[in-house]
């Protein structure tokens, strides 16, 4: 049966109001939706906080954050200020991290008790939060959310990959030079050593590019030393580069017709476990 998407519940329990709140979150994703719940217990041991919280939220489709009131204090500059769960703080500052830095979605839900203060990560990030005053309210709007989302179970596979491409200092009006790169994330907690990494790229987008419809690139283990070739549990390593250009040669009527919209395709493998594949279309990683 495949893994069902897992929706990370942060919530305090300080109170047995807030711990009877994020049992209630958790009954409701499991018996209403067809998603998986972590209702997030606080951890006393290193070990308890990596195999538990920390997988969980790296695992997590979406993220759901209830912050209480966890009392006021004075600034320097004389400001009193109500401060919201330290815990759920931290949980949510991981989240963002996934997000932004590893360029996974992660859905976000923010609840904040009303009076707490805006402050720390939460207000850089580009969230709406919902005021509260009973539990209530969090579970009725969660009621009204929560069936709008269409979450995907995180990736499984011990080895996957992590893209970006950006847009070259050297472009101009009429062409765009890009750069298109491509790293191996090590998702599992055992070392790899065995791996294999393909990439194929629209040809019309590679200059002096042959007549085939793809350039195809491909790299492995064998092609690197013993110490080289070796990824961490957590840790990347770039495996490709490649420069391609958008001009107004070879993007006219591109969004014409969705079908026929060139596409990138990235596959990684390694022993014993199923292979990681990904498509980009060429209009998610252009500016033209």
């Amino acid at each position: 049966m495949p893994e069902k998407p897992i929706v990370f519940i942060s919530c305090g329990q300080f109170t047995p109001e807030e711990i009877d709140l994020g049992n209630e979150i958790e009954r409701f994703i499991r018996e209403e939706t067809p998603y998986e719940p972590y209702f997030a217990e606080q951890q006393n041991t290193l070990e308890g906080l990596v195999s538990n919280i920390l997988s969980a939220l790296h695992r997590a489709a979406a993220f759901i954050a209830i912050m209480h009131h966890r009392g006021t204090l004075t600034t320097p500059s004389g400001n009193p200020i109500t401060r919201g769960s330290v815990w759920v703080e931290q949980e949510l500052a991981i989240c963002a991290f996934i997000h932004h830095i590893l360029d996974r979605q992660v859905e976000v839900i923010l609840y904040l008790q009303r009076g707490v203060t805006r402050e720390g990560i939460r207000s850089q990030l580009r969230l709406k939060p919902v005021d509260f005053d009973s539990n209530n309210d969090v579970l009725e709007d969660l009621r009204i959310k929560v069936p709008r989302w269409e979450l995907l179970a995180s990736s499984t596979a011990p080895l996957i990959a992590h893209w970006e491409w950006k847009l070259l200092p050297d472009s101009t009006g009429d062409r765009h030079n890009y750069m298109f790169s491509v790293q191996l994330y090590n998702n599992s907690n055992a070392l790899i050593e065995q791996w294999k990494a393909e990439l194929w790229f629209p040809s019309s987008f590679i200059e002096n590019a042959d007549s085939r419809p793809t350039v195809y690139r491909t790299t492995s283990d064998i092609d690197y030393t013993a110490d080289d070739k070796r990824i961490w549990p957590g840790a990347s390593m770039q495996v490709f580069t490649l420069p391609y250009v958008v001009t107004n040669a070879n993007w006219p009527g591109m969004m014409e017709n969705a079908d026929k919209i060139p596409k990138v395709r990235i596959r990684v493998s390694t022993a014993n476990a199923q292979s990681w594949e990904e498509e980009i279309s060429i209009t998610d990683i252009e500016k033209f």
